[in-house]
């Protein structure tokens, strides 16, 4: 929980001040106003929600690390304090930023986050006190999460109807469908389904299923704000979930069946269509995560989302096939490295050092637990 925390203080002042080219302004005569008084372009909206999703990490888990003490109430008060200032600081040194624009009222966007996230803390401390005290799963759980909110955020939801008949027309043109999502698509079911089997073991809940998570999240990705179903993620679905009640599992691993899917196919996504420049035009991202923070601020969050999710599947298959393998991390590491290095000598994506530290955190946050040789186990006492 503390890697969580610190981390998404790193988030939030890293992408707040990014680029990290500062300049002299006189805050008194232009920077102050601006602070106070400057108005939001046309993506307003979608950056109001960034701010308040950015920040709702930071108050999840200072919250959670404030339950395990004493006077609770006085750390939680200590956190909003320290999260404001760190809001109202970070828009401030904007003013001295080129091309940011600072405003008071992304700041009490970010007090709404750290609320957002606190409320959550204290319904899991009071609902589930097992999960939030065992990190590991909170993990797992925190991985299943970054699914759901990949589906649905902002979760605000209504009807378009020129993007709902879009949604039919694709969903209805078989070329638009590629075998490789569609296959990668179950894999990313089928691991989300035995996610949720590890964080809440023999539950029968079928709120919990995986036939019930499909259905609601799909259907609600339909009316979502400014988004749409992408055509494989369906028959993805209904396959994972055949699969999933075959009773083919009891004769082979499920995390085995799912990286050996998700490591190839989500290599060969990542570099499709194939075409490839001897000497590239295009300058390597060598600055952490600078495409993050560049463009729509929801699409961005989405995308943030869906790679967090993606890469931490491969990583946490790969740590239940192999439990005792100490080359996994390496590996993981290596791969989105080599990913990242194909993209930027393709014609239409970017490669940067973004992907590979994103699964450094990955590897580090999802705890590896090592499997011990007892040769009494199956033995009967």
């Amino acid at each position: 929980m503390k890697g969580l925390f610190l981390f998404s203080t790193f988030v939030i002042t890293y992408g707040s001040l990014f680029p990290l080219e500062f300049q002299y302004v006189d805050w008194r005569e232009e920077g102050l106003t601006q602070l106070l008084f400057g108005e939001r372009d046309d993506s307003g909206f979608a950056d109001i929600l960034g701010n308040i999703f950015l920040f709702i990490p930071f108050g999840f888990a200072g919250t959670a690390l404030a339950s395990r003490v004493k006077n609770t109430a006085n750390w939680v008060l200590a956190l909003f304090i320290f999260g404001g200032l760190l809001a109202v600081s970070v828009q401030f040194l904007q003013i001295y930023i080129e091309y940011r624009v600072p405003a008071l009222y992304d700041a009490g966007c970010n007090m709404v986050g750290i609320l957002l996230g606190s409320l959550f803390a204290r319904y899991m401390n009071k609902s589930y006190p097992a999960l939030l005290a065992e990190e590991d799963r909170l993990a797992l759980a925190a991985l299943a999460t970054s699914w759901i909110f990949y589906l649905l955020v902002p979760f605000i939801f209504s009807f378009n109807s020129e993007i709902f008949q879009e949604n039919i027309i694709i969903h209805s043109d078989i070329n638009e469908y590629r075998f490789a999502n569609v296959v990668f698509y179950v894999a990313i079911w089928l691991t989300y389904a035995k996610l949720v089997d590890e964080i809440v073991p023999n539950i029968r809940n079928p709120l919990f299923s995986l036939e019930f998570t499909a259905l609601v999240t799909l259907t609600g990705k339909i009316f979502v704000y400014r988004d749409f179903i992408e055509p494989e993620l369906i028959p993805g679905a209904v396959f994972a979930i055949i699969l999933y009640r075959s009773g083919i599992f009891k004769f082979i691993s499920p995390y085995k069946l799912a990286a050996l899917i998700l490591v190839p196919t989500m290599f060969y996504n990542s570099i499709y269509p194939f075409e490839f420049f001897g000497s590239t035009f295009k300058e390597f991202m060598w600055i952490p995560f600078a495409e993050l923070f560049s463009g729509d601020m929801l699409n961005i969050v989405r995308t943030v989302f869906y790679k967090i999710f993606a890469y931490g599947c491969v990583v946490w298959t790969l740590y239940k096939s192999f439990s005792n393998a100490r080359w996994v991390s390496y590996f993981c590491f290596m791969y989105a490295g080599l990913i990242e290095y194909l993209q930027h000598l393709t014609f239409a994506r970017v490669g940067g050092l973004t992907e590979p530290l994103l699964v450094l955190f990955l590897c580090t946050f999802i705890e590896q637990k090592r499997e011990k040789f007892d040769l009494y186990a199956n033995q009967e006492n």
